[in-house]
């Protein structure tokens, strides 16, 4: 879902539908790199707990982590979705936003708590940008901010609307692991259990409000399988 350049923008229900038959139709892709993404992430959090780290270093490094493991993944699906194959230094620059980003959003949330949904729409285009071949990785938030601010009612739309999806996800994986574990520990279940899902859906969704924002042709007809 792309707009030529000075072509209206497209509905956001179309775009929504947009992200929603991209996940149908390449999902088993997207579980498996969600999945490792997520594994990775979780590396550097259980050598905290195995090595007996208070829980303050283990919640930063894990609120940290996984930010990164998001924005990683962000930049995995702009990359695999592109007409052409990146070159290799875009790719190495497009990861690289994603960790920067990652920490970045990882800081606000961890000062911010729940009001980091206030402030996260200004990041969310800084590394479909950079794997766009737009800016390069010093630029890249920047970039994402003004964008953001331009388009700030459909920015701030989409992010509503994957909240909104993300929530039902979140609730009902949580229901599922309460019936045989309880406190932080259904919580952190319900979360890792609900990543396959809401992961894939944000990266397209914002993957394509890109697109049609700035009118790059950032999908190929069909997206390259792994």
């Amino acid at each position: 879902m792309n707009a030529a350049r000075g072509a209206a923008p497209s509905r956001l229900a179309d775009l929504f539908a947009s992200a929603v038959h991209r996940f149908g139709t390449v999902w088993a892709d997207l579980l498996v790199a969600s999945l490792g993404i997520l594994i990775l992430a979780t590396l550097p959090v259980a050598a905290l707990e195995l090595a007996g780290s208070g829980a303050t270093v283990v919640g930063t490094v894990s609120i940290l982590s996984y930010a990164i493991g998001y924005f990683v993944f962000v930049a995995f699906v702009m990359l695999r979705g592109l007409p052409q194959p990146a070159p290799a230094g875009r790719v190495a620059a497009a990861y690289a936003t994603a960790i920067v980003t990652g920490i970045l959003a990882g800081l606000i949330l961890k000062v911010l708590a729940t009001f980091v949904v206030v402030v996260l729409p200004f990041l969310l285009f800084a590394v479909p940008a950079v794997a766009a071949g737009d800016v390069g990785p010093l630029a890249a938030i920047p970039r994402a901010v003004v964008l953001a601010l331009r388009n700030f009612a459909r920015t701030y739309a989409v992010w509503l609307i994957t909240l909104v999806f993300s929530l039902p996800v979140l609730i009902s994986m949580f229901l599922v692991v309460s019936a045989f574990a309880g406190g932080g520990t259904a919580v952190l279940l319900a979360l890792v259990l609900s990543v396959p899902i809401v992961w894939p859906f944000s990266a397209l969704f914002i993957r394509a409000l890109y697109g049609d924002l700035t009118g790059r042709v950032v999908v190929a007809p069909q997206d390259r399988s792994l």
